[in-house]
C-alpha cells in the first residue's frame, strides 16, 4: 500500500509539479501524455467558442507552469497589461495620449525583459569598467519571454498605428499571447494574423490532422534524433577545444550548422503541428535557409517570424530605405545589432549581430555596384548604337542579349559562389554562437583554417560513422525540395490510423536508440 502510494505521488509529481531541473518539453513522454489528455477534452469542447477559449488558455498557463514555474503569474501580467494598454491606446481620441501610453506599454515590456535577461550582463561589465563587485542573487530567466514580449509589443504598435483593430476581449487577447504551441520558443506570431483565427469555426478533417501529425513527427525527427545525436559530438569537441584536431573542430562547426537548424526548426515544425491538430495555423518559420545564395537570401528563411519583426519593428521605424543610403546602413547595423543582443546576454550574440549586419551591408553595396555597372554598359550599348544608326530593332536585339551570353553558366557560376561564401559565412559564426567565450571561438577558428588536415577524413569515417550519416541525413532532409516535402505529407496524411501509429513508434525507437541521458531542451529555450 506503501509503494502505491509512493507510485501515484511519483506520477502526480512527474505530471502536475514543476521541476527546475525539467521543464516540460514537446519532446518529452510527459508532454505527449498531457497533450493527449488536454486534446481529449478539446474535442469536446472546440464547438464552444467560449468553453474552448478558456479551455487552451487554462492548458496554456498550466504548460508555462511546468515549464517556468511561479513566473506563470508573469505572464498573467503581461497578459492583462497589454491588453489594458492596447484598449486605452485605442480609447484616446488624442495622438500624444496615445503616444503617451504607447511609449509606456513598450517601456514596460522591455524593462521586464532587461531585468530577467541582462541585469547580469550589464552588472558585469559594470563592475569591469568601474573596478567594482557588485554582486546579486541569481535571477532566473523565465523560458519565452523574449517571444511573448515581442508578441505583446507588435500588438500594440499596430493597435496605435491602426493597422489592426484593438482586442476588446480579454480572453481573447489571453489566448493570443500564451497560446501553449509556439509559447516557448516561437514562432512569434502576429495579433492580425492569429486574433482573427480564434473565433472562427474550426472544422477537422482527416487531411488536415494527418498534416498535423506529419508536421509533429517532422519536428520531433529532426530535433531528438538528428539535432540532440549531433549535439553529443558537438558538445564533446567544444567541452576540450585543446583536445581535438582541427579537421574534428571543422566537423563540429558543420555539426553545430545542422543542429541549431535541426533544433529550432524542429520546434517550429511541433509547433505548427500542434496548432494545425487544434485547427488553427501559424506561420512558417524556416524556408530551407542554408539553400540561401547572399546573407539577405539567408535572412529571408531563417527564423522567419524574428526577421520580419526586426524589419516592421526596428529597421522600417529607424528609416529603413527611405532616408539614402547611409541612412539606411545604419539602420541595417542597429536592426542587426539588436537582434544579436535578443539572442543572448553576452557580447559575442552583439558581436554576431554585427558581423550579420556588416554582412547585409556589404550585399547592398555589391548590388548597387551591380545595378550600376548594368545601367552604364546599357547607355554605352545606346550611344554607339545611335553613332552608326542602327535600326531600331536591332537596338533592341542589342539591349537584350548584351547581358545574356552565357547568362547560363554565369548565373550558376555567381549563385554557386554566392551559396558557398554564404553557408560558410553563416556556419564559422554559429561558432560564436555555440562557443563558450571569444577566445574559444577565435580558437576553434584558428583550428579550422590552420591546422585541418583531410588525412582525418576516414579514420573520422571509421570511428564515428552514425554522427556522419546523421549530418548527411540533416543536410538532406533540409535541401530536399518543397514539392518532395508535399508529397511526403500529403501520402503520410492518406495512411490509415495504425500506419501513422507505426511512423511514431519507429521515431521512438530510434530516438531511444541514440538519445544521451534524458530530454535535451530546445537550444532556443535560453534565448
Amino acid at each position: 500500500m506503501i509503494e502505491f502510494e509512493r507510485l501515484i505521488n511519483h506520477i502526480l509529481n512527474q505530471f502536475l509539479v514543476y521541476s527546475q531541473n525539467s521543464p516540460l518539453l514537446f519532446n518529452s513522454g510527459v508532454f505527449l501524455v498531457l497533450f493527449l489528455l488536454f486534446y481529449g477534452g478539446y474535442i469536446f469542447f472546440y464547438k464552444n467558442d467560449l468553453l474552448r477559449i478558456i479551455y487552451v488558455i487554462a492548458f496554456s498557463f498550466f504548460f508555462y507552469y511546468k515549464s517556468s514555474g511561479g513566473f506563470v503569474f508573469l505572464l498573467a501580467f503581461s497578459s492583462l497589461f497589454n491588453y489594458l494598454s492596447g484598449f486605452f491606446i485605442d480609447s484616446f481620441p488624442l495622438k500624444r495620449n496615445r503616444k503617451f501610453v504607447l511609449w509606456i506599454s513598450i517601456l514596460v515590456n522591455v524593462s521586464l525583459l532587461f531585468y530577467f535577461k541582462y541585469t547580469f550582463f550589464f552588472l558585469k561589465n559594470w563592475n569591469i569598467i568601474t573596478s567594482q563587485n557588485i554582486q546579486l542573487e541569481s535571477i532566473f530567466l523565465p523560458i519565452g519571454i523574449s517571444f511573448f514580449t515581442f508578441q505583446a509589443i507588435s500588438y500594440v504598435v499596430d493597435v496605435y498605428k491602426k493597422e489592426i483593430p484593438v482586442c476588446r476581449n480579454l480572453f481573447d487577447f489571453t489566448f493570443y499571447l500564451s497560446f501553449f504551441p509556439q509559447l516557448v520558443a516561437g514562432p512569434i506570431v502576429r495579433a492580425k494574423d492569429f486574433l482573427p483565427q480564434i473565433r472562427k469555426r474550426l472544422e477537422f478533417n482527416s487531411v488536415t490532422l494527418g498534416w498535423g501529425l506529419f508536421w509533429i513527427l517532422k519536428g520531433l525527427f529532426k530535433k531528438a534524433v538528428l539535432a540532440d545525436y549531433i549535439a553529443q559530438y558537438v558538445d564533446l569537441i567544444y567541452s576540450n577545444i585543446d583536445g581535438y584536431t582541427g579537421f574534428e573542430h571543422l566537423l563540429a562547426m558543420y555539426g553545430y550548422t545542422i543542429q541549431i537548424y535541426c533544433d529550432f526548426s524542429g520546434y517550429s515544425d511541433m509547433a505548427i503541428g500542434l496548432a494545425m491538430l487544434m485547427g488553427y495555423e501559424l506561420c512558417l518559420n524556416f524556408d530551407r535557409p542554408y539553400l540561401a545564395t547572399s546573407i539577405t537570401d539567408f535572412w529571408r528563411r531563417w527564423h522567419i517570424s524574428l526577421s520580419t519583426w526586426l524589419r516592421d519593428y526596428i529597421y522600417i521605424p529607424l528609416g529603413g530605405n527611405r532616408h539614402g543610403i547611409l541612412r539606411m546602413y545604419l539602420a541595417l547595423m542597429a536592426t542587426m545589432l539588436i537582434g544579436g543582443f535578443w539572442h543572448g546576454a553576452d557580447w559575442k550574440f552583439v558581436f554576431w549581430g554585427g558581423m550579420h549586419g556588416i554582412g547585409l551591408v556589404i550585399h547592398k553595396i555589391y548590388l548597387t555596384l551591380i545595378a550600376n555597372f548594368r545601367k552604364n554598359n546599357l547607355n554605352d550599348i545606346d550611344k554607339d548604337s545611335s553613332d552608326i544608326h542602327l535600326k531600331n530593332k536591332e537596338i533592341g536585339f542589342l539591349k537584350k542579349t548584351a547581358f545574356s551570353i552565357s547568362d547560363n553558366l554565369i548565373n550558376f557560376i555567381k549563385n554557386s559562389l554566392g551559396w558557398l561564401v554564404t553557408f560558410h559565412f553563416v556556419a564559422f559564426l554559429w561558432v560564436f554562437f555555440r562557443a563558450e567565450s571569444f577566445e574559444k571561438a577565435w580558437f576553434s577558428i584558428k583550428k579550422i583554417l590552420i591546422a585541418t588536415e583531410f588525412d582525418y577524413a576516414l579514420p573520422f569515417w571509421e570511428t564515428r560513422p552514425l554522427f556522419v550519416v546523421m549530418l548527411f541525413v540533416g543536410l538532406f532532409l533540409h535541401f530536399s525540395s518543397k514539392i518532395s516535402y508535399n508529397n511526403l505529407g500529403n501520402y503520410f496524411a492518406s495512411l490509415p490510423f495504425w500506419a501513422k501509429a507505426v511512423c511514431y513508434l519507429i521515431v521512438i525507437q530510434i530516438i531511444l536508440q541514440v538519445q544521451s541521458e534524458g530530454v535535451q531542451p530546445f537550444i532556443y529555450f535560453q534565448f
